[in-house]
């Protein structure tokens, strides 16, 4: 990542319904999720998401 830190954000909650196809974070539904890492650690749990976000140039006038 270009030598940049991860910035933590809270994690509060998961809920993954396969049979739905949901992903929810936090109470927050997930789209173009690509990886989960999900971590238990001394007692402390841990969730690395990957997402797949497009940028492309606007058309110019």
């Amino acid at each position: 990542m270009c030598g940049m830190a991860l910035k933590s954000k809270p994690f509060e909650s998961l809920h993954i319904d396969v049979k739905k196809g949901e992903f929810f974070l936090n109470g927050e539904s997930m789209k173009a999720v690509s990886h989960l890492e999900l971590e238990f650690d001394n007692g402390k749990w841990s969730l690395l998401v990957t997402r797949d976000e497009l940028y492309a140039q606007a058309d110019s006038s």
